[in-house]
């Protein structure tokens, strides 16, 4: 109902502004009250979704392994096969705050985003798994976690050295040498895949480490991600990472309520009109 006391100016205009940043159109036509319900409701909502999911609920795709392959999908040279994340169509509409996904998307389908040796050295926190073969040809896996420590040798081999503990408490130290393959640059998960061979010349620990170092926050901030990630997430969080999603998904469809009274201007009356004899 188009009520001639609400400045609605451009009411197209207003409409985007409402998408972009939520209460922001309603500003622009002086609802200033409104306006700000709006914003701090609806962004709130997001953030708090955020924040409780740990920065993951939000993204546009899902990646899927190539069929077959027993490399995690980080790991994969080819195309990635991926899915469009349902939940996404509802968080987009909280505008800004969301857009985040779309760039992350194009930079992860980028061919530029391939698993790769280390160009440059690295000495990183690692958690993963220490695997070794025995001269008997009996495999052991060993869980772990300390710094890795990692120096190109050529493009595709590096020097360097683990030290760290075992899950038991064991404190270990092995040298790497040979080849080393990182994980997508650009993925949604804050661990990076890491898969090294270990020296066994000096060290009765030949074999291979396999696990994650950190990945930097602009890389895996709201990028497509696989379901091994989700399956962590679901472990980790529990029900509070499904929370988190529901908050996001409410928090984009409040704000298309929002964008059309932006555009229309209010549903009902002021409540000060005058009865009519039917009523």
């Amino acid at each position: 109902m188009k009520d001639p006391r609400v400045p609605l100016k451009s009411r197209g205009l207003a409409a985007l502004l409402a998408f972009l940043v939520p209460g922001a159109g309603h500003l622009y036509q002086g609802r200033r009250l409104k306006g700000s319900i709006f914003t701090v409701c609806i962004l709130t909502m997001f953030f708090g979704g955020l924040i409780l999911g740990q920065g993951q609920p939000v993204y546009s795709q899902v990646v899927h392994a190539s069929e077959g392959s027993l490399q995690p999908a980080q790991l994969q040279t080819g195309p990635s096969r991926t899915e469009r994340s349902l939940g996404y169509f509802a968080q987009v509409f909280v505008g800004l705050p969301s857009m985040p996904a779309l760039l992350q998307t194009w930079r992860h389908h980028s061919h530029r985003n391939l698993p790769l040796a280390p160009s440059k050295p690295i000495n990183e926190p690692f958690r993963g798994d220490m695997k070794t073969m025995s001269d008997d040809g009996e495999q052991s896996i060993t869980r772990i976690n300390g710094q890795l420590s990692l120096k190109p040798a050529s493009n595709t081999t590096v020097n360097g050295s683990f030290k760290g503990k075992t899950a038991a408490g064991d404190v270990i130290e092995v040298n790497v040498e040979g080849r080393a393959t990182l994980g997508k640059p650009v993925f949604g998960a804050p661990g990076r895949e890491v898969v090294c061979d270990v020296s066994g010349e000096d060290s009765p620990y030949g074999g291979q480490l396999s696990g994650t170092i950190p990945r930097p926050f602009y890389n895996w901030f709201q990028a497509p991600r696989d379901y091994e990630e989700l399956d962590r997430l679901h472990g980790t969080l529990s029900d509070k990472f499904d929370i988190a999603c529901v908050f996001t998904w409410i928090a984009g469809l409040l704000n298309v309520m929002a964008i059309w009274d932006a555009f229309d201007g209010p549903a009902y009356g002021y409540g000060d009109e005058e009865d009519s004899e039917d009523e």
